[in-house]
């Protein structure tokens, strides 16, 4: 999984964003099943990740960058 960037929010200590990288929806599919279908994610990883997130301000966007843009 290609992350692209990754920034903390300046105004809200709680705030994260991160950007992934995928060539198509294929390989998003693909990845995510790798990782959250896999047994450290769903036994170790992800219960430690969930229990530090904020449900009700988890936002996930799907964006489609500009023919300009060099996050391509």
């Amino acid at each position: 999984m290609d992350v692209t960037a990754s920034f903390v929010d300046g105004q809200d200590e709680d705030g994260y964003m991160w950007i992934r990288r995928f060539e198509d929806e294929a390989q998003s599919e693909a990845l995510h099943a790798a990782v959250y279908h896999h047994d450290p994610w769903k036994n170790e990883i992800g219960p430690v990740v969930h229990g530090l997130l904020i449900a009700e301000k988890t936002v996930v966007t799907r964006v489609v960058p500009t023919p300009g843009s060099p996050l391509r």
